[in-house]
């Protein structure tokens, strides 16, 4: 209390007098909130309150925007467990190409893609096997960042290849050949591969994709055959989801990775709602009508950039006059 008094006197006290100028603390600020108002310089508990509850919501929006790639790769694998019956190492494929019933961000229908989830802090070293032939793929975190290219674009090129991804902070032992080696820096990944049909043969194009391995280091001697499940025809929903559910999947997915270092303002940011790291998130009344609130605006930024991105980012038309797009221009360490 005794601070507190002295804070408001010190207040109430700063006047500069520089010949006949002076500059005082304003008793009311006019803001998009209304008038802020001040006692003596020093906040009322209204204001207090007031401009934690604005503090916190317009952190929320931008952990909304920032938090959306983990959440994305958290609903795939939330989405396809639940929809599919699919685990950590099984495959999904869409051996007959993806549809409408399977609600995707990004899925088109030409596509024959096979994707899986590996969690390195329950499997340890996962290996991925990729067979010679047209095969393109990805090996990506969860944060959307592309640690190796896999098939046709990879260091093997059309003879597939042997990778080792190991998870973060890894002091184990690891082979010394045969393997392209990778040092994960979180446990969740998505290997992402498409095969690319050749001469209008899409079962052939299956047939290799099918051929595809990921299994533990563990296992190495006699790895299990990989389960394949068809996600052709079946009604999935694997899209972020609105409301309280974005927040409850983001901490889940806190909790089960690593804190990148580039991350540490936005946990900081996120702690006063409920969010921490090694904690369940069970927020407030206050704190769950903020990040409602939150969630509404941040879809509606996302939207927005998604549609006129381009022109605040001044990115270069690819067809001068026309409204097309890149869809993105950025380095794959996501830098830009």
């Amino acid at each position: 209390m005794k601070a507190k008094l002295i804070t408001a006197a010190l207040a109430a006290a700063f006047i500069i007098t520089s010949g006949h100028a002076q500059t005082t603390t304003p008793d009311s600020v006019k803001t998009r909130l209304g008038d802020i108002k001040f006692e003596k310089g020093f906040p009322t508990e209204e204001t207090t309150r007031k401009l934690f509850d604005e503090m916190d919501y317009q952190r929320a929006v931008q952990a909304y925007l920032w938090a959306y790639p983990a959440v994305s790769f958290e609903s795939i694998r939330i989405g396809t467990k639940r929809d599919l019956g699919t685990d950590l190492n099984d495959m999904i494929i869409a051996d007959n190409y993806a549809d409408p019933k399977g609600l995707w961000l990004t899925a088109n229908d030409t596509t024959i893609y096979s994707l899986t989830n590996v969690d390195l802090g329950k499997s340890g070293p996962i290996v991925i096997e990729i067979p010679p032939g047209a095969i393109v793929g990805i090996l990506d975190d969860f944060w959307q960042r592309s640690l190796t290219d896999l098939g046709l674009p990879g260091p093997d090129g059309p003879k597939g290849g042997k990778f080792l991804l190991l998870p973060p902070g890894y002091k184990g032992d690891a082979p010394k050949t045969g393997y392209h080696v990778l040092q994960g820096t979180m446990n969740n990944y998505n290997v992402m591969i498409r095969g690319i049909v050749e001469n209008n043969d899409k079962d052939a194009a299956v047939a290799n994709v099918r051929k595809v391995k990921v299994y533990p280091l563990s296992e190495s001697s006699n790895p299990k055959p990989n389960k394949f499940v068809s996600m052709s025809g079946k009604v999935m929903e694997t899209r972020p989801p609105m409301g309280m559910e974005f927040w409850e999947r983001l901490s889940g997915f806190i909790n089960n990775n690593p804190v990148q270092d580039r991350d540490l303002f936005f946990m900081a940011m996120l702690k006063p709602l409920g969010i921490e790291k090694g904690k369940e998130f069970k927020p407030d009344a206050r704190q769950r009508k903020i990040l409602e609130e939150a969630a509404r605006m941040g879809d509606a930024m996302g939207r927005v950039m998604l549609f006129e991105g381009p022109e605040r980012f001044r990115q270069p038309e690819p067809f001068p006059g026309a409204k097309w797009h890149w869809v993105f221009q950025v380095n794959p360490v996501q830098q830009t």
